[in-house]
């Protein structure tokens, strides 16, 4: 584990990256009730809710991968993902770089 000093300017572009990608992520996410609702208003039929469901699906998928495979800029492991196991921490799990450590002044 490498915990050496953050250096915010060769650190800035890859974790705004990987912090936009996690945004994408969570809106997705957010975004289901309201879509299945305005859905189920305009148009209450199991075909447009499946649609939009299935929609719904792919998006998270991609943006899940891409959220993913978001790399450390301190260790290149993987910021999110160790082993088969997502988890979506402001933390690297293997280093312990924060998400927002290129803020700290």
């Amino acid at each position: 584990m490498d915990n050496s000093p953050v250096d915010p300017v060769a650190y800035m572009d890859v974790l705004k990256k990987t912090r936009r990608r996690r945004r994408y992520f969570f809106g997705v996410v957010l975004l289901y009730i309201p879509a299945i609702l305005i859905t189920y208003y305009i148009s209450p039929t199991n075909r447009a809710m499946g649609t939009l469901f299935g929609f719904w699906v792919v998006i998270l998928i991609i943006v899940t991968f891409l959220a993913a495979v978001s790399r450390c800029p301190r260790c290149g492991n993987y910021f999110h993902m160790h082993g088969m196991t997502f988890l979506v921490l402001r933390k690297c799990l293997h280093c312990q770089l924060h998400i927002n450590s290129d803020k700290i002044t």
